[in-house]
């Protein structure tokens, strides 16, 4: 097997188009450097997960691209167009959904106030009913929890109603920071089928998991980030069963640095 190590391929299917593009990307916090020149590509319908070391950037990577953090050089392209100075506002009216790792939900709201606050900034009570009705299809909690208070729910069922609540703007891009922190193994199945519903769905999602295993085994994509660069990418399938990303991330006891899994996959090729 031989790994993609042009991240500019990370959008899979050549045939696919292409919905974001960073290239040269770099960004931080004061005068400090978190992104080093990111080169990554995420085609449309596509999921795509980023994994790698605590610390690497991977939460900046979301950050930057709904305008949270802006880049101090390098391009955001969402369909082409540089979104890299909008504001989040105007990233968002573009469609571009951050879905935060902290729970968002306003505790003692009701589930469907919940979802509801998801179209703050739509006007067309036509509009936000049909996609009320569209979501409570897709998230059937969305109505069989309907006056609950958000905060009764268990953790599993605050992440799907934060799913939900995040296609009420119809998002062209859904940004995932590590959606299944801190739930048992059957909420975090939920919410990964959750995931695989919104791709079926036509969504695009881009993906932060620390649980690099289940993030790749939903995603069509991925890279792994290290050191504020992406240092290498390929398949989901590729990189889940790929010996030394495994050995590096996959709960392998072994330790080492990503570098040692890029220069073993090109020793690998040029075999």
């Amino acid at each position: 097997m031989t790994l993609n190590l042009n991240s500019q391929q990370a959008s899979g299917d050549p045939a696919a188009t292409t919905i974001l593009a960073l290239t040269g990307v770099t960004a931080g916090y004061g005068a400090g450097l978190i992104l080093k020149g990111v080169e990554l590509t995420v085609g449309t319908g596509h999921i795509v997960c980023l994994i790698g070391p605590n610390g690497a950037g991977k939460s900046t990577v979301l950050k930057t691209i709904s305008g949270l953090l802006h880049p101090k050089s390098g391009q955001v392209l969402l369909r082409g167009e540089d979104i890299s100075r909008l504001s989040s506002r105007e990233r968002l009216n573009r469609g571009v959904v951050h879905v935060p790792q902290d729970r968002s939900l306003f505790p003692s709201m009701s589930v469907w106030e919940n979802v509801l606050m998801g179209a703050f900034i739509l006007s067309n009570q036509a509009l936000i009913r049909e996609r009320m009705e569209r979501v409570a299809e897709l998230f059937p909690i969305v109505t069989q929890r309907r006056s609950a208070a958000a905060g009764s729910l268990s953790g599993g069922e605050q992440k799907q109603v934060e799913l939900a609540r995040s296609l009420m703007l119809d998002p062209a891009l859904i940004l995932l920071d590590e959606p299944s922190i801190g739930l048992d193994p059957k909420a975090r199945k939920s919410v990964f089928a959750s995931i695989t519903a919104l791709a079926e769905d036509g969504r695009t999602v881009l993906l932060v998991e620390q649980n690099a295993r289940s993030g790749l085994a939903v995603s069509h994509r991925a890279a792994v980030l290290e050191a504020g660069r992406v240092a290498l990418t390929g398949t989901g399938e590729e990189l889940l069963n790929d010996p030394e990303v495994a050995r590096l991330y996959l709960g392998a006891s072994a330790r080492g640095t990503m570098s040692a899994a890029v220069t073993a996959s090109q020793k690998a090729a040029e075999a």
